[in-house]
Parts: C-alpha cells; structure tokens; sequence
C-alpha cells in the first residue's frame, strides 16, 4: 500500500499501461494472435503479462481497501456520472487482458493446426471487438474525467477532497493519504483507459487513425492532473508525507524554521532550557521519532502520525511543554523522565508549506493536551517557542516550515 501511495499518475500509467505492451503482447497485437508459436520466449511472455496483471490486481485492492477507511463526507465528493465510464475501462480492460493471456496460452494446448486457426481466431475476433470499443469510446470518458479532475477554483474535485481530508485528520499524514486515495481512484481507471488505447493502436485490425495524438493528449493530461493533485495538495506536506510512509519506522531529521525563516534551536545549560526560534546559523537539526513502535505491514496509512521531537544535539531529549516552567517549551529532562507527549504536525490549510504543532500529553486529560506552539518575541532582539491554548490561523507565529533532511 505504502508504494502505490507515494506513487506519480505517471507511474500508475507504466505500472498498468505500457507494462503489458513492453512484455510481448505488442508483437502479437500487430502480427494478430494466430502468430503466437510456442516455445520458451511464449511462455515467458505470458508469465510476464500474468506478473502484470496480479500487480494491477494487488493495486487496485489496496486502494479499494484505503478507500474503506474514508469518511462518508470524503466519498461522497466522487462524480456519480463518471462510475459508468470507470466501470467500462475496467470491463475492456479485464476483457482484453484475459483474450491476451489466453492468446498467448493456446500453443501449450497443442492442438492440431486447424483448431489451433480457429480458436485464435475466434479470439482475435474478440479482441478486435473490444479494442474497436475501446478505440470509439474510452477517449469521451477520459476527456470527462479529465474535465472533473483538472478543475481549476473553490468548487474544484480536488480542491474539496483536500479540504475535507484536512477537516477530517489529525495531522499530515491522514490529511496526504485520504487525498491521494481519492486520486487514485480515477487515476487507475484514467491509466487504464490509456492502456486500452495504446493497444487499440498497435491492433492490425482496429480502426484508430488519431490514435497517437489522442494517446499523447490523455498522457499529458494525466501529467497535468498530477500537477494539480501537487499543487492543490501542498508540496511541503506531500514531501513529508511521503519520506514518512517510505519508512514510518525510522528516525526522520528535519530542519525546522520559523514564519520568517529563521532556525529554531534549542539551548541547554545544567539547569536550565529555552527553545529560541530566530537563530540566523543553527549549529544543530531535529529529529521526528515515531510516538509508538510501528508495525510497516500494520501502519495505519490513513491515521495520524504523533512524534516526538528533539534537537539532534541533545539525543533523548524530547521536545516538552512543561507550563510550570518560565521557558514553557523545553527539552532538558531525558525522554523517560517526561510524560511520553508527542506532537501532531499539520498544515495550516490545504496547500499550505506552513505547519502547526499541537501538543498530546501521555496524561489522560493532561492539563496541556492540544495545546499550540507560538514563536514569540522576549525582547533585546530575541525570541523563543511558548504555548498557546488554541490555534488562531490567522496567526503566522503558529504556523511553521517543516522540511525533513538534515542542516
């Protein structure tokens, strides 16, 4: 799942499109199916198109089973008028994989020659058909899709799917995820539809004359919705999203900047700690260690990730809200010593590089829980992180630059 999630539409489209034409099948789409001979070079073809196909399968089912774990608000932003059209690209597309891999398996049957010229070409037959179908049809249902999910402004699919995942996730991670779910919901079918295409066009008996300039219209399309996705999304959360779901387990170094992006930095002496937030050259990172020991084949991709935090010169140390303290903010008791609060770190509004952090205390009803940090001015030129009770977005001293990777 976690591969499929961080996954480009152009890497969906290889993935499912131009994989089964690069395995052989291109050859028999031009020369027709009563060409397929035996021998060793046919029975790894069709172990290839079969390895293909059970990746297609294991894909879709993926995002069939995140897709359960939406809320009802998030799925009720699809375009009911569009299922007719993905429900067919997915009919043509089981159809012809199937003739293909049956094609490919009729000379292991060893039938005598003219059986084996019936039955391939009965099956051509079928192929033709579906391919012609596919030829006629599938290029108004991708310009339909495409108008649905290249929609520009407030109302756009993807403008409302990103805002409702924020509204309905606790950080990041939930808020990247839940949206890239509802793209890849179309983008498989969308990919799918492209496939159908490039096969209809290699096929000797399909009639597609402006196939290639369709094919590369949809392609560039598909880079396009992509973009949107990106820049409807966030690239600063999609970044942060992704390097955690490409390793949820590890330790994750970040540089952390304030509003006005200056470093942040944390100070410790023997007795005392402050966290300042206008340091113009830190001398140290921080690190983003998951809250709870994560199971990779069990992490809850749609869920939220809690963290603790801690400078990469003080090992151990967590990042602490302690509101008996003068500095509020502090990471001078050792990791075991604290209560075990993490942070939940989430953008500011859909699309935004700006993220807030807010406070869970290992205390159940923790006088501090969901508490905010603010950057705040403490005079002589300087400034520290404090806490603040609730976040006000209007406020840019909430809201910070996370980029992981190390100074």
């Amino acid at each position: 799942m976690a591969t499929i999630l961080a996954s480009a539409a152009t890497s969906i489209l290889a993935t499912i499109g131009k994989s089964i034409l690069s395995k052989g099948a291109s050859y028999a789409l031009e020369k027709g199916l009563v060409s397929i001979s035996g021998g060793t070079e046919t029975d790894r073809i069709r172990k290839d198109i079969a390895n293909v196909l059970t990746e297609v399968h294991q894909i879709q089912t993926s995002v069939e089973d995140l897709s359960t774990q939406l809320s009802s608000s998030l799925l009720q932003l699809r375009q009911d008028s569009l299922t007719v059209y993905i429900t067919d690209i997915e009919t043509y597309y089981t159809t012809v994989s199937d003739i293909l891999q049956e094609a490919f398996e009729l000379p292991s049957k060893k039938l005598p020659e003219a059986e084996h010229i019936k039955q391939g070409n009965a099956l051509q037959n079928r192929l033709d058909s579906r391919l012609q179908a596919s030829a006629d049809t599938i290029p108004g249902y991708l310009d339909q899709m495409n108008a649905f999910l290249n929609q520009k402004g407030p109302t756009a699919f993807f403008k409302q799917a990103a805002q409702q995942a924020l509204d309905d996730s606790e950080d990041f991670l939930g808020y990247y995820t839940k949206t890239k779910v509802m793209a890849l919901n179309y983008w498989i079918a969308y990919a799918k539809g492209i496939s159908l295409l490039q096969m209809a066009q290699q096929a000797a008996n399909v009639h597609f004359e402006e196939g290639s300039y369709t094919i590369n219209r949809h392609n560039t399309n598909l880079e396009l919705q992509q973009q949107n996705f990106e820049d409807t999304v966030g690239h600063s959360a999609i970044a942060l999203a992704e390097g955690i779901i490409a390793n949820p387990e590890a330790e994750h170094p970040f540089i952390w900047r304030s509003t006005s992006n200056t470093y942040i930095q944390s100070f410790a002496t023997v007795n005392d700690n402050w966290v300042r937030s206008n340091v113009e050259k830190p001398t140290a990172s921080w690190l983003m260690k998951p809250r709870y020991p994560v199971a990779v084949n069990k992490f809850d991709l749609t869920g939220s990730y809690a963290v603790w935090v801690e400078p990469t010169d003080q090992p151990g140390h967590n990042l602490f809200l302690n509101g008996g303290s003068a500095a509020g903010l502090e990471t001078i008791f050792p990791l075991e010593n604290a209560d075990g609060g993490a942070w939940l770190i989430k953008p500011r509004y859909a699309g935004s590089d700006r993220f807030s952090f807010s406070f869970i205390s290992g205390y159940v009803g923790g006088l501090y829980n969901h508490y905010y940090i603010i950057d705040i001015d403490i005079g002589s030129g300087l400034r520290k992180l404090y806490y603040a009770k609730d976040l006000d977005k209007d406020d840019m001293n909430m809201f910070f630059n996370v980029t992981l990777g190390e100074l």
